[in-house]
């Protein structure tokens, strides 16, 4: 098995991908489900950004690094 090594550009494709998933939900139909998964990629998103920002970075200018 390969070695995993993690990059910052590991992980903003990663975190850009979870975005974008998410705005492709935006017009899917209103319901309780879609609402659910809306919310959880949000959540997702947020602690990814606490855990950059913990460590020191600002998750924008971060994220503005690669895209």
């Amino acid at each position: 098995m390969r070695e995993w090594n993690w990059t910052e550009s590991t992980l903003a494709s990663i975190v850009k991908r979870i975005i974008d998933r998410n705005n492709d939900n935006k017009g899917e139909e209103d319901n309780d489900f879609n609402r659910g998964r809306h919310e959880g990629y949000w959540e997702v998103i947020d602690m990814i950004k606490n855990d950059i920002e913990s460590r020191g970075y600002d998750f924008d200018e971060f994220m503005k690094k690669f895209y």
